[in-house]
Formats: C-alpha cells, structure tokens, sequence
C-alpha cells in the first residue's frame, strides 16, 4: 500500500483522552490509594547503589517530583541533557539494566506503578519522557520522527551510562525499540517490543473507524478504555485507572501532540526499520494482544518473520492494553526471556 492511500495512523495513547477516564473513573484512586498498588508499597524494588559517573553528575533533581504513597519507591524525576534537549527520567529498582520507551504523547506517569514494581524487583529500571511530553525538553526547529526518538533513546542510554540494556518498548515505544534495534542494535542487549509495527508499506494498519475514533478530539477517556482493553476485561480495566492515579500526571502540550502524530504519520513512509532489521543479531521478543483493535497482532508475525532472533507470544485474551491487563504474565514472559538471553 502506497503512503498516499494508507489509513492515518492512530494516536492510541494520547495523554488528554487518558486524562479524561481518570477524572470520570479516578475517583476510587484517590480514596482507595489504588487497587492492586497494595502490594507494590508492601514489596518495594529497592534502588540500585551505585556510584555516580560523571555523565549522570550532569543530571538534576526535579524539585517535589517524587510520588507519594504505593509510587514512592520511583523516586524523584531527574533531567540530563541528550543531543540539544534534556530528558527527564526516573531510575528505581536493582538487576540488569532495563530501558522502557512509551508510547504516542504518553508520558512516564501512563506507566502503572503495578507493573513497575514487579520489574524494579528483577531489574534497575529506567523510563523516560520522550522529546516534548511532560519533563522532556524539545527542538521543534526540527521534524519529530520515530528514528530521532531512536536517537534519543540511544543518547539517554550513553548519558545514564547504562550498560547495554534490555528495551521495553509499548505501542509507539515499541516502534522506537524496533528502530533502536535495526539502526542501533549495539546499544541494546535484548528488545521487548508490545503493540507495535515496522513502519513503511508492509504494516498492517489501524482500521479506518477504530483510527477516527483513536484520533478524534472528542473520543472521551471511556471510550478509550473501550480500545485499549476488551469488552469483557472490565477488572483490569478499572484497575488501570485507579493505578493512574499514583503518580502525579504530566502535561503534554497541543504543539507536542501535533509533532508525535507527524511522527507516527513520517513512519508510514519509512522503510529504513524494515530494512535494517535483518541485520540485527539481538534478541527479541515480540508481543501482541490477539484482540488489539489498534495495532492489528498480525503486525507481531511480521516482526518475527522479518527479524533473525524473535520468540513470538501473543495473549489470546488481551488487547492494545495487553501488558497492564496481565502484568504478572508479561513479567514472567520478560524475565525468563531475558536469563534464558544470558541477561542478568
């Protein structure tokens, strides 16, 4: 399919729409302290001592940015400066390295505290905001692409010194991680990708009605929730909200929310992951809700066919939302990927 005649790509995780379902929804969260986030204040990651070298001197402190209650354990945002912007970011947890890239417009606080303590046990993590969403600085001088956010996830790595880590990229994050692979590959150890697809004429893409909808700036934070998780996965739906809840939201400007949807639109056209990919020897593995509704799963048989060192598990059940709605499998899934890749 030629980029004239392609279906516009959708934002599915747009920060005002998600916003949205946690006024409507939120409520509990703020009574309740969050569900399922008990047990991540009852079992906390603890923060890797290290010494400090002299790129991460370079970081400062994000005054009063440190959660409280279950999201303590995040710690407080820190910016550096990477290639003309700074980068805001936070680092918990102890164990091999681990990166994780979100997705379109979404920001560090979209991540819930759930599965980020599950990894902080096995992992000292790292998650960021991309360039112009919430503690990330940007150049708008310059077009904002999926390859220059692959750039700047590499510039982050080098920055924090982070010793060839593991990516853990979802939606949009995961086609940064598939980029950072194909054109990158020695600045990672491993790539988790979920939800995402390669770019250029060979992606499947959204459906026409499920993209208007993922787009259009009347789609209510309800009706986000209905894309992002099945009908019948209500639980685990209602449980994502709450846990939004734990980490004080960003903002996420309208001039950011333009450039990423530029940004997603350019990868239809881009073929350079789809090329290169082949030539990356690390491993992967690639995830997919079978009932995702926004990244159709047959762009996961794409991946894996197309790239030399992909394990392929899809979750039956699950949607776009696949690795928040079963986050003790997806944990699981990655840690025995990733000692079964030598990791750790």
């Amino acid at each position: 399919m030629s980029a004239s005649h392609r279906t516009p790509r959708a934002r599915p995780l747009t920060r005002l729409a998600v916003a949205a379902a946690t006024v409507a929804l939120g409520a509990v969260a703020c009574s309740s302290g969050g569900g399922q986030a008990t047990s991540a204040s009852s079992s906390r990651p603890s923060t890797r001592a290290t010494a400090m070298t002299a790129t991460t001197a370079a970081s400062t402190v994000v005054r009063n940015s440190t959660p409280s209650g279950p999201g303590a354990f995040l710690g407080p945002v820190r910016r550096i400066p990477v290639d003309g912007i700074k980068i805001g970011y936070r680092q918990f947890g102890s164990g091999p390295d681990l990166i994780m890239v979100m997705g379109d417009t979404g920001t560090m606080s979209d991540w819930t505290v759930d599965l980020l303590s599950k990894l902080g046990r096995h992992y000292h993590v790292t998650i960021f905001d991309n360039r112009g969403v919430g503690h990330t600085t940007d150049d708008t001088s310059v077009p904002d692409t999926i390859p220059l956010m692959a750039d700047d996830t590499v510039g982050l790595i080098k920055a924090l010194g982070l010793r060839h880590p593991t990516l853990l990229g979802w939606s949009m994050g995961g086609e940064i991680g598939l980029t950072v692979a194909a054109l990158h590959p020695g600045a990672i150890s491993a790539l988790v990708s979920t939800g995402g697809d390669l770019g250029g004429s060979r992606a499947i893409n959204t459906p026409p009605a499920v993209a208007k909808e993922l787009n259009s700036p009347t789609t209510t934070g309800p009706q986000m929730m209905d894309l992002l998780f099945p009908a019948d996965a209500t639980a685990a739906r209602t449980a994502y909200i709450e846990q939004l809840g734990l980490i004080p939201p960003e903002k996420v400007g309208n001039v950011t929310l333009l450039r990423q949807y530029q940004a997603g639109q350019a990868y239809g056209s881009f073929e350079g992951t789809w090329d290169k990919l082949p030539d990356s020897t690390i491993p992967m593995l690639i995830t997919n809700g079978s009932l995702d509704r926004i990244t159709p799963s047959g762009n996961a048989r794409i991946i894996t066919q197309r790239a030399k060192h992909a394990k392929l598990v899809m979750f039956p059940d699950a949607g776009h939302a696949m690795l928040v709605q079963d986050s003790g499998k997806f944990v699981s899934l990655v840690t025995r990927f990733t000692k079964e890749s030598g990791i750790g």
